[in-house]
């Protein structure tokens, strides 16, 4: 029986696409999902107890890629008692929670559970990489019988069905308009060039400046070869998958012209994609590092558009760096600063501590940390015509050879209850307009909220970012040919950036 075969391309050990073996996976592991598909919650309560019940001495394993996990285990179980977890691991618990691992690694990983027993749940990204592991029955795809009535689940997000949405968004920091004179208000700002140079038959070299003015010339991205989620990101724009008209609209607005096929670019999604990268101007190897340090301490005075995960918000909250507010060479201790960004105005000072309203230390965590809070001078909330950036989620699979399948249903279908959700998410650091602990920027509720759900103050709403930002397409992702994956490639690698 054939695995499905990861391919690595060059020497970026890239996970791009797949070989489809003939493997169906554990039988028992399926026929034990397709039976709790069937069951109302009550029937699938009973059998995660029963066989809990079965294996006493056993844990329930629970692997993924965020710490998100621990705080829902911890939830589950406090709501079945006999679901055990407490976060450092002490004798008796019977759920074992491993969030170690980056999306590749878990890829990799999971390729073993078509012969043995790996773990009994995953929540894995990037439904690329993963949709032919649920083909080949590595892992399995749980739908609970109530997703829709109770839980409020459309369609698109029972296969796979969703754990938690999250996005990547276009932002900058405050100063980016005071230093580049610009707003970013149209996403081919970040396309083509600002200036580029010809050689002319003297052998001189003439400066030739682009269409528009308002083109921005510093992007920082992470590279698409290990970062899976920003590939599909590109994947689906070049493909047309979705925000192609948005897209359309803004090349118009921005070029006052209706865009028009051509030999080069036959598509619209092709020009915007190729462009984009050639455009790019630094390879950020981490979102959180850029947002929660790059931005102000290192670009506080150049004017980058950063493209990166809106979560890594919680990693700006409590960091503060002392810098050259102004720009005058100097980053004294009492130098303030007051920017207007969008309309807003921006006051800083580098000997507040003003930040530690958010209970942040220091590492010895004896004072308050003294300078400009990075969480605040990260703008994120740019009208950007055309997509602010890619929504996707972090789906729950059913791990072949499960030694706990039922639970791990149960641990999926209970994750999407929207009390866990805000028992596990809800966070006082970002608060809503009232005060009160809210949603965290970047982790959004894949069901149907009601009235007394809350979001951290100056955010959207889930439903507004999906308005505003490409969507995962799983019925395209999972069709998309290696060759444009490699044409991508093709592209980053011929950027030069750092």
């Amino acid at each position: 029986m054939n695995k499905k075969i990861l391919i690595s391309l060059s020497a970026f050990a890239l996970l791009a696409g797949a070989l489809t073996g003939c493997g169906k996976g554990d039988k028992g592991t399926a026929d034990a999902v397709a039976k709790a598909s069937k069951m109302s919650l009550q029937e699938l309560e009973e059998a995660s107890r029963k066989e809990v019940e079965a294996k006493p001495d056993g844990q329930v394993k629970i692997v993924g890629l965020t710490s998100v996990l621990k705080s829902v285990a911890k939830t589950v179980a406090a709501k079945y008692e006999w679901l055990r977890y407490t976060e450092g691991k002490e004798a008796g618990d019977n759920l074992n929670v491993n969030n170690g691992y980056k999306d590749y690694q878990l890829l990799t990983a999971l390729d073993t559970a078509e012969d043995s027993y790996f773990a009994d749940y995953a929540l894995v990204q990037d439904v690329r990489s993963f949709s032919t592991m649920m083909e080949d029955g590595l892992t399995h795809n749980f739908v609970p019988s109530d997703g829709k009535s109770a839980l409020g689940l459309g369609d698109e997000a029972l296969t796979p069905l969703y754990g938690v949405h999250f996005n990547k968004l276009f932002w900058t920091n405050t100063n980016f308009e005071h230093i580049t004179g610009k707003k970013l208000y149209n996403i081919w700002q970040v396309a083509g060039w600002d200036e580029y140079e010809v050689k002319n038959s003297d052998g001189t070299k003439t400066k030739v400046p682009v269409d528009h003015a308002d083109h921005l010339s510093k992007v920082s991205f992470q590279k698409p070869d290990t970062e899976q989620i920003n590939m599909s990101f590109l994947v689906e724009v070049y493909g047309g998958a979705d925000k192609e008209a948005e897209l359309k609209a803004a090349y118009e607005e921005y070029y006052g012209k209706a865009w028009a096929a051509s030999e080069t670019y036959p598509t619209i999604g092709q020009e915007w994609v190729t462009e984009f990268i050639a455009n790019i101007k630094r390879w950020h190897s981490s979102d959180g590092t850029a947002m929660k340090e790059t931005q102000l301490k290192d670009d506080w005075n150049e004017g980058f558009v950063y493209y990166g995960a809106f979560a890594k918000m919680k990693d700006a909250v409590g960091k503060a760096y002392v810098v050259d507010l102004n720009n005058d060479g100097t980053a004294g201790a009492d130098e303030t600063y007051t920017v207007e960004c969008d309309g807003k105005s921006y006051t800083y000072a580098n000997n507040t501590d003003e930040h530690a309203r958010c209970g942040y230390k220091d590492e010895a965590k004896t004072q308050p940390v003294i300078g400009v809070n990075a969480m605040d001078t990260v703008k994120w909330d740019w009208n950007i015509k055309g997509f602010n950036g890619f929504m996707y989620c972090m789906d729950s699979q059913i791990i072949n050879n499960a030694e706990y399948p039922y639970t791990a249903c149960l641990f999926a279908r209970t994750m999407l209850e929207q009390k866990t959700y805000t028992d596990a998410i809800y966070n006082s650091k970002n608060p809503d307009a009232q005060g009160n602990a809210a949603n965290q920027y970047g982790y959004y509720y894949p069901g149907t909220a009601d009235e007394t759900f809350r979001y951290a103050k100056g955010d959207w709403t889930k439903e507004q970012h999906i308005a505003k930002e490409v969507n995962e397409k799983y019925d395209f992702l999972k069709n998309v040919r290696i060759g444009t994956v490699n044409t991508i490639l093709a592209m980053v690698s011929s950027n030069k950036a750092k």
